[in-house]
């Protein structure tokens, strides 16, 4: 996405710092998030039949969480270091970034529930859309919430440095 021209140009809570390498190579936020997103999704996926597979006798709802845990934990390293490029309140910027996903995963069901148990919608295509309207959710809310950061913490000569990037 393109760098303010000026620092009164950003939109205000967020400041993002010089793009990280991903960045460098794909040019546009939007699709190193999809991109990151995705790998995740895989990661997360392998880690589940992993953890399933090695401990048969554990329940689905634990070793669910256990794949979710650790790959909340290491898919934010990589947006906060990849995409978002973000430095600092390492605790707030995780605290946000699991609420958001949180929040993103609940509704996820909710919707799913609505949509197959409710209205009768096939299962398969209902969680497909539902994943599509999530994860541009996802996006704003990781951009705009978990990794926001205000214009007035940024030092002039950051904010000079980061609007020729």
């Amino acid at each position: 996405m393109k760098q303010p021209e000026t620092p009164g140009e950003a939109v205000k809570g967020i400041h993002n710092g010089p793009p990280g390498p991903l960045l460098r190579i794909i040019k546009d936020e939007r699709v190193a998030f999809v991109l990151v997103g995705g790998a995740n999704t895989a990661f997360s996926t392998g880690l589940f039949i992993t953890i399933a597979w090695f401990n048969p006798g554990l329940p689905s709802p634990v070793v669910l969480s256990i794949a979710f845990v650790v790959s909340l934990i290491a898919v934010f390293f990589v947006y906060r270091k990849l995409v978002f490029r973000v430095k600092g309140h390492f605790w707030l910027d995780l605290g946000r970034f699991t609420l958001v996903n949180l929040t993103m995963f609940f509704t996820n069901m909710a919707l799913l529930l609505l949509a197959h148990e409710v209205l009768g919608y096939p299962q398969i295509p209902a969680q497909i859309a539902i994943t599509c309207v999530t994860v541009i959710i996802n996006y704003f809310g990781h951009k705009y919430f978990s990794f926001r950061r205000n214009p007035e913490s940024v030092s002039p000569k950051e904010a000079s440095k980061e609007s020729t990037t």
